[in-house]
């Protein structure tokens, strides 16, 4: 029958993950501005005109308007269509992944409690502490299977994430990682478990540097810091040769294990040293928010499991 077709049920989970998208927006910036997300209907946040049905169809409107409000031609946000992409292809993905059963529903709230306070925190640096409460829930849930792993890893992440806050609060003197951070990265301990917690710590530590090297790059040249640039330029090879030794993708040796692990140290260090020490003399070193980076690995958590 059509309906157990694998493609029909993939472009229908394809098409209400643009239209869950689309509320996710709306809970988004509701939230944010502390309105009801159900009244009243959507309008622009320019010029406050209520919107047309044709104007709020997923991705479609935004490509049909060309990026513009038909009223006051103010620019339309593009976190608007990137939300809704995003949430389809977390719908499809998932589906691919678990197929239509409880796993499937409980990862993709999961991923959309993530996503939510990923634009919230991308927009305004401020995240929804109800939103957040749901989401340990719901990643408890998910490991139905085995409860207790859950919840040890949801404790240990917490414990150990906040342990690295006030230590690195109380050497800096500066809020480097945000409350609501600590809340999510304990979130997303409780999804995978005490089993995979030090992949998923990993995992955070990558993305965020991945995330971190457009901006990175653009210091080195606006204020011309070579030394950092090359710290970088060092430490990358050391770490994909590193990867590539591991993993057996080239021949190793003993020497070259104990000298590409010996470079990746040193060059970390160095670059920790250098960070360390650019925060404390109150420079202008930009860090970016660590949402983005916990909703990734999340994702790719749920995906490779």
């Amino acid at each position: 029958m059509i309906l157990e077709n694998f493609w029909y049920q993939f472009t229908c989970v394809f098409i209400i993950g643009l239209i869950m998208g689309s509320f996710y927006n709306v809970v988004i910036v509701r939230t944010l501005s502390g309105e009801s997300i159900i009244y009243p209907e959507s309008k622009c946040p320019s010029c406050n005109t209520k919107l047309k049905y044709w104007e709020k169809i997923p991705v479609f409107s935004f490509l049909l308007l060309k990026g513009k409000c038909s009223y006051c031609e103010k620019p339309i946000d593009i976190m608007y269509p990137i939300v809704e992409i995003l949430t389809a292809i977390i719908y499809a993905i998932m589906y691919i992944k678990f197929g239509l059963c409880l796993k499937y529903l409980l990862a993709i709230i999961c991923l959309s409690i993530f996503l939510i306070l990923t634009g919230m925190d991308i927009k305004e640096k401020k995240i929804s502490s109800k939103l957040v409460y749901f989401s340990i829930i719901t990643s408890i849930l998910f490991n139905y299977n085995n409860l207790l792993d859950s919840i040890l890893g949801m404790l240990l992440g917490g414990i150990f994430i906040y342990t690295i806050r006030k230590t690195l609060n109380y050497t800096l003197q500066k809020d480097v990682i945000g409350e609501g951070d600590i809340y999510a990265i304990t979130s997303l301990s409780a999804l995978c478990g005490l089993k995979n917690l030090g992949y998923i710590l990993v995992s955070i530590l990558i993305f965020q540097l991945l995330l971190s090297i457009p901006n990175i790059i653009q210091k080195i040249f606006k204020e011309k810091e070579y030394l950092f640039g090359f710290l970088l330029i060092w430490f990358i090879p050391s770490y994909l040769l590193a990867f590539l030794v591991r993993n057996y993708f080239i021949y190793p040796s003993l020497f070259c294990y104990f000298l590409t692990f010996l470079n990746l140290i040193v060059s970390i260090l160095i670059l920790c040293k250098y960070l360390f020490n650019k925060i404390k003399n109150s420079q202008n070193l930009t860090i970016i928010a660590f949402l983005p980076s916990i909703f990734l690995s999340a994702l790719t958590f749920l995906f490779f499991i």
